[in-house]
């Protein structure tokens, strides 16, 4: 059996816990300072200025599509452009306390610094199924922690199916540009995750082979759950793992804790 092919109804089989908590925030700096040296977490990993349609699409697809069934630019609905880099671009810090991790994210205008406040001060316009939108401050997300060895594309086909037999409402993003919920369904699995390193089987011309740097072996991919929660399946290889484990054992070393990482895989349960 070919474990990467095949996803079983109990999706837990696939979890390996909760990898992180997002939170959008709208001072940087003074969030950063408050989960490192006032509750003690460890940086792991941080990045600044971050842009390109596949981003764009993997944190907002489904706020475009709505935009577009509400016709094209309705000022209900107000997400930043984080396309080109020209207007809005994104902060990441990842901090570690052991068992958990937090990131924070940040959007501000792109000619202005990281400690710029978030990219939108007075969120008033604001479409009701967009509460949720990662680009909102205070919202919080859960990403999901998939095992190593499980395909995360085939893994993210697979949840909307089993989903939709429940009648769960599950809708996962896509990393390409669509315009209707049809269109999202019909998307080939390669652009389901957004995978920050060379795959040949998921090939994606002018993004597969840059250069991801510290962020080199992550991949995800964002999801609205039942309630419209927002949600993240990820998982963590290569370098990204490497810089995890290092925050870890920082941690542990600091606190006297025995946090480690896991390591099962799917293969353990065939």
């Amino acid at each position: 059996m070919n474990n990467k092919n095949n996803i079983k109804s109990n999706f837990g089989n696939y979890l390996q816990g909760v990898q992180h908590v997002g939170i959008t925030v709208h001072n940087m700096a003074k969030s950063l300072e408050f989960y490192t040296e006032v509750l003690g977490g460890k940086l792991v990993v941080s990045g600044d200025a971050y842009s390109g349609k596949i981003l764009h699409h993997t944190l907002f697809q489904k706020e475009e599509i709505e935009a577009l069934n509400l016709e094209q630019n309705s000022p209900l609905i107000e997400i930043p452009d984080i396309r080109d880099g020209n207007k809005q671009v994104l902060d990441i810090r990842f901090i570690s306390f052991g068992n958990i991790a937090v990131e924070l994210l940040h959007f501000r205008d792109a000619k202005l610094t990281p400690n710029a406040r978030n990219w939108i001060n007075q969120q008033t316009k604001c479409h009701s199924s967009e509460k949720t939108c990662v680009a909102y401050v205070p919202i919080m997300y859960l990403s999901f922690h998939v095992k190593d060895d499980v395909d995360l594309n085939k893994f993210a086909k697979s949840l909307e199916a089993e989903c939709r037999k429940r009648e769960i409402d599950l809708v996962c993003n896509r990393i390409i540009h669509v315009d209707s919920e049809e269109a999202r369904r019909q998307t080939a699995f390669k652009y389901t995750a957004n995978k920050f390193w060379y795959d040949p089987d998921y090939f994606i011309e002018g993004y597969s082979d840059s250069d991801f740097g510290d962020f080199y072996g992550w991949s995800l991919f964002y999801a609205k759950g039942p309630n419209g929660e927002q949600l993240e399946f990820n998982q963590v290889t290569r370098k990204i793992k490497d810089l995890f484990i290092k925050g870890q054992k920082e941690y542990n070393q600091d606190y006297s804790t025995t946090f480690n990482w896991p390591s099962a895989l799917i293969s353990s349960y065939q």
